[in-house]
């Protein structure tokens, strides 16, 4: 079997399935094979691992090495960079010691304890929602609800770039569902116009930032097409939650559309530095979710020092408003350095800046250079994307210095000249 050194896992085993190479036992010979080969060439960006925790820098290895680079690091969604600050780890280091190391069941089981109803009250007052129900992560958040809340006769229409969590969510349900071209209000009106008489309920599932382009959603314009057509609107606020809005309180808040939203959910992995997910909403719905969202009934509660990182996070969020500030300011700047050097970033506008480099091969290459030269982050390729649609993601925090953004910057430009991806040298 040939293929190309610089070809994805993921596209690879594509290729070998649809060659008919399906047992397990054969695929996972071949593609071993070639995982050894890109670890070899330094191309298996995903085998490497931070030997210091995440920060603006790590100590960066492979899973082959056991030395270290150190590097600034671009691939961590702690926005804030909260999950270094010292007033969110002595608080949950105390709690900690009066609440132990984890809950030990669900919550349906009596995992709750009085951090978690505290967690629950806190994003309850900051969303503006009447309920607001914890789950021990943002993926099963989005599994739990997306698998429940539809009923069996409903459609489920989703942004065809929507995260993993939701399209396996949707899948789960059981029901019928489709896509619409990513943040195109006109596709998705044609749907909601050709069947809003064929189901009981549609289910508008969208998500306000989107992960692998960085680019908001055209919330207003959804909304809006509430006052035409019924549906349900779920919007995954994972990437904006905490970072956008008074406080924090998200995208929808900043818009001023918590209201015409019915389901807000997110993360609380990114912002607020810690894991868990919720979904706020009308207080009807939780015995629903509780009954038949199974992430939520027979998943284990997050531990109670996760749980005070997430209330520690939000305090600290209240109290700096300067946090979120900066954040905007460090994106706008770094922004404007790569658009002005002529790198392609897309449509994108949140503080994820994609970089892309539509050839493979290419960008396999500049990435390895970027490691080498102390920056760290992962291709984005097929499937994950589409084919001719590759990228490297850099996820700004609010601990990246202006220093580590000239850096990179300086990098890429020297890199983009090299490899063709930007097409002139800088002029005086």
């Amino acid at each position: 079997m040939q293929t190309k050194i610089s070809t994805p896992i993921l596209s690879y085993m594509k290729q070998l399935e649809s060659e008919g190479i399906t047992n397990i036992e054969e695929l996972s010979d071949y593609l071993y094979e070639h995982y050894l080969r890109q670890v070899d060439l330094g191309l298996y960006s995903n085998g490497r691992y931070t030997l210091t925790g995440s920060d603006s820098t790590a100590t960066v290895a492979s899973t082959l090495v056991n030395s270290g680079e150190e590097c600034i690091l671009w691939c961590i969604n702690h926005y804030l960079g909260l999950n270094r600050n010292q007033n969110v780890i002595d608080k949950v280091c105390l709690a900690v010691r009066e609440f132990g190391t984890g809950s030990g069941t669900s919550a349906m089981s009596g995992g709750m304890s009085i951090i978690h109803k505290r967690v629950e009250d806190k994003l309850q007052h900051l969303i503006g929602k009447e309920g607001v129900l914890l789950f021990p992560t943002g993926f099963t958040t989005n599994l739990g609800c997306l698998s429940a809340l539809p009923g069996k006769h409903d459609l489920i229409i989703f942004d065809r770039e929507s995260h993993a969590s939701i399209i396996d969510g949707v899948k789960l349900s059981g029901n019928k569902w489709m896509t619409f071209k990513h943040n195109n209000v006109g596709d998705l009106e044609s749907k909601l116009n050709k069947y809003q008489d064929k189901y009981e309920n549609i289910f508008v599932v969208i998500e306000s930032a989107y992960s692998m382009s960085g680019d908001l959603a055209p919330l207003r314009e959804i909304v809006a097409l509430k006052q035409k057509y019924k549906f349900f609107i779920y919007v995954d606020e994972a990437h904006t939650f905490g970072i956008y809005g008074k406080n924090g309180s998200g995208y929808c808040s900043h818009l001023g559309l918590v209201d015409d939203v019915d389901f807000i959910a997110a993360t609380l992995s990114k912002a607020t530095s810690s894991i868990g997910g919720f979904v706020a909403m009308k207080s009807k719905y939780i015995p629903l979710l509780h009954w038949r969202a199974s992430t939520y009934t027979f998943q284990a509660c997050l531990t109670p020092g996760d749980a005070t990182a997430i209330l520690a996070s939000l305090e600290e969020i209240e109290q700096n408003p300067q946090l979120i500030e900066l954040l905007h300011e460090k994106n706008q700047y770094m922004r404007r350095c790569l658009t002005s050097l002529g790198f392609d970033l897309g449509t994108s506008q949140s503080p994820i800046i994609p970089v892309f480099i539509p050839d493979v091969e290419k960008l396999m290459a500049f990435n390895k250079e970027l490691y080498a030269r102390g920056i760290f982050s992962v291709s984005i390729v097929y499937p994950g994307v589409k084919p001719h649609e590759g990228r490297i993601r850099f996820i700004l925090s609010v601990a990246h210095t202006k220093e580590q953004i000239d850096t990179t910057v300086n990098a890429l430009y020297e890199l983009g000249l090299k490899y063709g991806v930007i097409a002139h040298a800088m002029t005086a």
